[in-house]
């Protein structure tokens, strides 16, 4: 089960992997004080109703839908490593400004939607930029094992992380709670900066371009059109894709009134809605150690689905959690332990399928259009949500949301993945061009 810790593995003496996985430990921890501190900065703290907590989460969500309509092709063609260091200090910046703007009397409503738009911009582009320069530092043999131990310090996070960010609140108060996320990202971009700026360098053919693609918007188009294309080649990619989309009306309609849920619906603390989230920390590592085991029985593909469906049965459990009233924490117990592993084995085999199947100059591409997807559906419910949970109430919201749900498994349920037992090979094409048809790269 934990193959991909076993000493011999070629990752442990991968220089530039390690420090990459570095870059992730402090911040994965950081990130989830962040998430959890600022819906309750918005509820607690400025008194915000569903309606403009669904305009906060829509805001962290939303660039992410800019980020793969125009930043894909940004970069693909930029220096993947030093575009995240500067990612990285912009996040520092807009997290830092909460605090501040709190101390000083100055934070309102607004301002932190400003912010979490500005964060969620960078944190989309990051994450583009880290899956496209994986399959370059590790090798697309290497991808699995790699992304399952990115996966399991994610999952340790989600354990420890809420219920650190709980306690911290409670304690030091929300607004100062984030400054430790803020200083995450100070950690992450000193170990990137550590990684030689060559590994970050883009393919030849990402950067690429002919006298006909000159223009700006012909060539956001363009790059929209090569990231479908590049999804479309694949059967299995397009089902991936549909039930993310799916999956992800649901999740977003959770997320913006999760907050609500637990603290005035099911009536906990703070603390104690971190703790239950934690849980979902341990299923998560359980996931993330599982998923290639788990493909190694009973395939590649099959895996993908069951992961998808274990993590649809715990999305259901909101369903009973809605109506049980003191026995909601027990079901919401079970919602993150399903939901967590199973949606943590389809994350890394669906990644891992999506970077060995497409060439390196097309990854950031396709990634960028998935990310359009799952923002869109996101984004969607969310603003949804946030107006059916004003009229019928954030209980019958949830309840409804989770039920369709269920539709995300329709897509997966097709010969293209079932019959996909072993590991995909990696794309054969070459990322090669003569030296006239390249441009420099983005600094």
């Amino acid at each position: 089960m934990f193959d991909f810790l076993r000493r011999s593995s070629p990752l442990w003496r991968n220089a530039n992997f390690n420090r990459l996985w570095s870059a992730q430990i402090l911040s994965a921890f950081g990130n989830r004080i962040t998430r959890t501190a600022l819906p309750i900065i918005a509820v607690a703290v400025l008194s915000a109703g569903p309606g403009e907590a669904a305009i906060l989460a829509a805001l962290s969500l939303a660039p992410s839908i800019l980020a793969g309509l125009f930043g894909g092709g940004f970069v693909e063609r930029s220096n993947k490593l030093r575009l995240m260091v500067v990612l990285d200090l912009v996040r520092f910046a807009a997290v830092m400004t909460v605090p501040l703007a709190w101390y000083l009397h100055a934070l309102s409503f607004p301002l932190l939607c400003v912010l979490a738009a500005v964060s969620g911009l960078a944190s989309a582009l990051f994450a583009n930029a880290d899956v496209s320069i994986l399959p370059k530092i590790v090798g697309k043999d290497q991808l699995v094992e790699a992304n399952s131990r990115l996966q399991s310090t994610e999952s340790l996070a989600e354990l420890m992380g809420p219920g650190a960010a709980g306690v911290l609140i409670d304690a030091l108060t929300a607004p100062l709670a984030v400054i430790t996320d803020a200083l995450t990202f100070l950690w992450s971009a000193f170990w990137l900066f550590r990684v030689p700026r060559e590994a970050g360098r883009p393919s030849e053919l990402a950067t690429a371009k002919t006298n006909e693609q000159t223009h700006p918007l012909k060539t956001l188009r363009e790059d929209f059109v090569i990231g479908l294309k590049a999804i479309g080649r694949h059967p299995p990619l397009i089902a991936t894709n549909l039930s993310v989309g799916v999956f992800y009306l649901t999740a977003g309609a959770f997320g913006a009134l999760y907050t609500i849920f637990m603290l005035k619906v099911v009536g906990l603390t703070p603390s104690a809605m971190g703790l239950i989230i934690s849980v979902g920390g341990v299923s998560a590592l359980v996931g993330s150690v599982t998923a290639r085991p788990l493909a190694r029985r009973v395939g590649f593909g099959p895996a993908i689905v069951t992961g998808f469906a274990i993590a649809l049965g715990g999305m259901l459990m909101l369903i009973p959690a809605a109506y049980s009233g003191a026995w909601a924490p027990l079901f919401m117990i079970f919602q993150q332990l399903l939901g967590d592993a199973g949606f943590m084995i389809f994350t890394i085999l669906a990644t891992s399928l999506s970077q060995k199947l497409l060439p390196e100059h097309e990854i950031a591409r396709a990634n960028g259009f998935s990310q359009v997807v799952a923002g869109a559906a996101m984004t969607a419910s969310i603003l949804g949500a946030g107006a059916i949970a004003e009229v019928i109430g954030v209980r019958t919201t949830v309840a409804w949301a989770a039920g369709l749900g269920a539709l995300g498994l329709l897509p997966l349920l097709s010969r293209h993945l079932f019959t996909l037992r072993d590991e995909p090979q990696p794309s054969e094409v070459k990322d090669e061009l003569p030296p006239e048809a390249i441009i420099p790269e983005t600094p």
